[in-house]
């Protein structure tokens, strides 16, 4: 459990045991290439957001033009690209899609008004209630959406939709104001996010379905203050806290007890971005100035998967499968530390990993030679 994380570690040995090629460390392995997703007819770059069990993607297709006109698409598991619809106006993105294949995110209206909107796996759309602006940015399996609005009083805030529609707007600190979400669990039952006290300081919290909110990280002052990267589907939260100026890496388990993730270099600067069911954490952390590192928290301790590059790590899925970039190259770590470079599409040099589904197939982005297009890696 995350109880096991906070493990001593003599700080730099075991990045000096990475470098000098001892055994264990990860290797690259022979790359691979995406396939490649397209766009809607008209446009140039499209991106990938989120992919579910069933391989279901959504993302959104685009012109090359400065406005970045975006148009929310979805792709079935063989890569076929389809428009899902907006509520009258041009825009719109689709931010996430639980396994029953339910997509959410905004679109605009005829009047170029941003509306939160779910999408049903036929595709037909429908405005989620709230007075001002709103988008939606999370969905559990359950069909709880999350994300946030624009409040009367001129500020963000976070927001809680029901499966029947109807809206929460989650709590603030005490005379605070803007908050945001970051992450929900599969039954919807706690939401992750941010929130800003009356100070300015940034603070990472929880929220029940009933809207009640949890400081995770009180007394934490200053900048960057505290974030709270991610939830899994117990509750445990991953994030960071400032400590003499740098983010520290952090986990809350369900109880609110916080554990600290090690980091073996000085400062503990090392972000979180991902955590699984098994309470395995994964980001990167900083060896020097501009020179990030992949790393994996477990139960076994620190692991830096990928010691001479510079390099972070995205996302995990519930077998421990680890993406990534490496260089700017998408990656992926096995859960026994073994590295793939995955590759770029024919006459690209970069690509991005940014998310994985449960079968170990990884979506991301890849460069072109007049801009990228939203790619999949297929599970081996």
């Amino acid at each position: 459990m995350l109880s096991c994380l906070k493990k001593p570690l003599i700080v730099g040995a075991l990045l000096a045991a990475a470098a000098s090629g001892l055994p264990g460390v990860a290797t690259a392995a022979p790359g691979r290439v995406p396939v490649d997703l397209g766009t809607l007819p008209g446009d140039q770059f499209s991106t990938v957001s989120a992919i579910n069990a069933t391989g279901t993607m959504v993302g959104e297709s685009y012109p090359q033009d400065v406005r970045l006109r975006y148009h929310p698409v979805k792709w079935d598991r063989q890569g076929r690209i389809s428009a899902l619809p907006t509520l009258g106006g041009e825009q719109g993105r689709a931010l996430a899609v639980n396994d029953a294949g339910v997509a959410v995110g905004w679109a605009f209206d005829g009047t170029e008004g941003v509306h939160a909107v779910r999408w049903a796996p036929d595709g037909s759309v429908t405005a989620l209630p709230w007075a001002g602006t709103s988008d939606a940015a999370v969905i559990s399996r359950t069909g709880v959406v999350a994300g946030g609005g624009s409040s009367p009083e001129g500020t963000y805030v976070a927001l809680r939709w029901s499966p029947d529609g109807s809206v929460t707007r989650l709590a603030a600190l005490p005379g605070g104001g803007q908050t945001v979400v970051t992450g929900i669990t599969g039954d919807g039952a706690l939401i992750s996010g941010e929130a800003w006290d009356a100070a300015g300081n940034q603070h990472a919290v929880r929220w029940t379905a009933t809207g009640a909110i949890t400081d995770l990280s009180p007394g934490n002052q200053g900048n960057p203050g505290a974030t709270a990267a991610a939830i899994n589907d117990f509750g445990v939260i991953a994030g960071t806290v400032t400590e003499a100026g740098w983010p520290a890496p952090v986990a809350w388990k369900r109880d609110g007890g916080r554990v600290r993730l090690d980091w073996p270099a000085a400062p503990a600067s090392a972000t979180p971005r991902a955590i699984n069911r098994a309470g395995v954490v994964v980001g990167s952390g900083y060896v020097d100035f501009a020179e990030s590192r992949a790393v994996r928290w477990s139960a076994g301790g620190v692991t830096v998967l990928e010691p001479a590059r510079r390099s972070e790590a995205v996302a995990i899925n519930a077998t421990g499968t680890i993406v990534g970039n490496v260089e700017s190259v998408a990656a992926r770590w096995a859960a026994d530390g073994t590295e793939t470079i995955l590759g770029a599409l024919p006459g690209g040099q970069y690509s991005w990993a940014t998310g994985i589904g449960p079968d170990g197939t990884v979506i991301g982005r890849s460069d072109l030679s007049y801009g990228w297009h939203a790619v999949y890696w297929p599970a081996s």
